[in-house]
This record gives C-alpha cells, structure tokens and sequence, in this order.
C-alpha cells in the first residue's frame, strides 16, 4: 500500500480540524521509508473543553499539527480552518509543556512547511476546496464536536458541522483523488457499540439520546458518509483526553475484549491480552497530543482501512486525574 500509493502521487497527509478489528499484524513493527509526506488539517475551532472527560475536537486538531511536524517523514502540512488566529492562544487546553504552545506558523523552522488556508464556514460549500488536496496521499479530520449545546451555547447558533464538513471533505478528496482519510468521532454512538467495553459505554449512548442527541446524529451522519464512500477511511474514537495529562508518546488501541495493543510511532511494541475472564480495557484518560500522533501515524502508514478504532491510555487508567 505505501509504496503503491508513493508511484501514483507524492508522500502526503491533509489534516482537518474543528472547535474494529486491528490489522497490526500480530505486533509486526511498521518500516519506515525514506518518502516525502504532505499532510492537510482542516478545522473548526470553538471554545476550550473544561474536564478530563471532555474531547475538544478543534484542540485535537491543534495538536495534530505538533504531530505532524514532529513526524521525520512529513514536509508540507496545510490547515483548513475557519479561525486560523485561534492558533495564537498560549493556552491549548493541555499539559504538553508548562509554557503553552506557540503558533506553529510564527516559528521559523516549522512555517517553511505550513500552508494556512482560511474558509469562512464548513456550514455553507466552499468552491474549489479540492485544489488543496492534490497531491496529497492523506487527510486528518478533526470536524465536527461530541458536547450538547448547555456546555457550549455557541453549537446552537452556528451549528454542528461533523457532517456538512466531512460531506465536503469527501467530495474534493474524490475530486483529486486522494484515498486516505483518518477521522475523529466517539464511541458510544448507539447502545449496540461494543467497541469498548467499559461501563462508561452505554452512559454515553444515553448521552447521545438525550441531552447530546444533535451532536449524536451529527456524528453518526458523519459516518455514515464515510462508510458510504469508497475512501481508505479509518473513524478514530478516544475514550476519553485529560487536560492535566502528560503526552507519554504512546497509545493503546482496543482490539475486541480479549486484547489491547501499546502502540508507539505505529508500531506495536507490548500486547495486552487474556485467555480467560475479563479482558483488558485501555484507560479512559489520555493526552491530547497522543491522540494526534495515533491520527498522523495512521495517516502515514495506513494500517486500520475502512473501520473504527477506539483509542485510549493504558489499561487501568481511571477515567479522570
């Protein structure tokens, strides 16, 4: 896959931001090759998250920009975003470094590989945003937001766009004949989502049928597009990002009930699994860099096509602090 897609076009990953079964291999580590890669970023950036519980999406996005940069193998990243000032706020909402973030654009090193494009919304078509794909072999969605509108009152006025976000996405992708695509959604979209089996599931499937019933179906729409598209998608559900947590460089991915696999830089490199009895659950807390790392090292190597994956901390984590 890497090297058929490295002979159709140039390396490359498009990131966008806002506000399942594991093919690994059985833990086989993933080369890495000596390509170029081209990443895109599009979001939509609102207010901050406020607990441990809570996925930003926009701030995800954010991140995913430090984990595409950091990435030795990336060498253009543009960003689609509705705010693109927003970048400029020390405060990402996270615990990646005692003195905030700077915008990434404003560092010398970092900007010789940054494109900024700027749309005024996702709720309306934005023409020619397929020009912006060429070239590239990937995309990072961080659209659309999981929290009902009593947390954040700005949802109600200027909509969800998980779904007229990703409709558009999807349509200049096939425009310019880009394949892959990873997402941000959630788990515990519906009672039948089994994807995590952790008693916190089926808490936020009420959620998502009562008080968070349009971000819900925002988001099912979403990926429903998705599923519905002959895309090399891969729809990412975090179980849950702590503000206060510390990016350990690490993720673990659940794999069923019987095993979860710690990942680094997309290779396996720990499995954790049982014979009998309960199985392991990845934690509920984790940071949100970590989760943007997962999304680029999925985007560059494409090993989870076509599926969901839940992503969260190492087993035992508890759900906060």
């Amino acid at each position: 896959m890497l090297l058929h897609l490295f002979a159709k076009f140039p390396r490359g990953i498009h990131i966008l931001y806002s506000s399942s079964n594991l093919s690994v291999d059985e833990c086989r580590p993933i080369c890495l090759f000596a390509y170029r890669c081209f990443i895109i970023v599009t979001l939509t950036l609102l207010s901050h998250a406020h607990t441990s519980h809570d996925i930003m999406h926009s701030d995800v996005g954010r991140h995913a920009i430090l984990a595409a940069l950091e990435n030795p193998i990336v060498d253009k990243i543009t960003v689609i975003t509705e705010y693109p000032e927003l970048l400029n706020e020390k405060n990402w909402e996270c615990n990646c470094s005692p003195e905030g973030h700077t915008n990434p654009f404003k560092d010398p090193e970092a900007s010789s590989k940054l494109e900024m494009v700027k749309i005024d919304t996702w709720k309306k078509e934005q023409p020619n945003l397929s020009q912006y794909f060429v070239g590239a072999n990937g995309v990072i969605s961080c659209l659309g937001h999981r929290q009902p509108g009593w947390k954040y009152p700005e949802l109600k006025t200027r909509g969800l766009i998980a779904y007229n976000g990703s409709r558009q996405v999807i349509k200049a992708m096939v425009e310019a004949n880009v394949k892959r695509i990873v997402a941000i959604s959630s788990f515990g979209l519906n009672y039948s989502d089994k994807s995590w089996p952790h008693w916190a599931s089926p808490i936020m499937a009420c959620m998502f049928m009562t008080c968070a019933r349009k971000a819900g179906k925002d988001l099912t729409k979403m990926e429903d597009a998705y599923k519905e598209s002959n895309l090399d998608y891969l729809l990412v559900k975090p179980v849950g990002i702590g503000e206060e947590v510390v990016p350990v460089g690490r993720y673990y991915l659940q794999d069923g009930k019987k095993k979860v696999y710690e990942m680094c830089r997309g290779s396996c490199i720990y499995t954790y699994e049982v014979s009998k009895g309960p199985g392991p659950v990845v934690g509920g807390n984790m940071a949100k860099l970590d989760v943007a790392r997962f999304m680029v090292d999925e985007a560059v190597h494409s090993t989870l096509i076509r599926q969901e994956q839940v992503v969260g901390a190492k087993p035992g984590t508890p759900m906060s602090g």
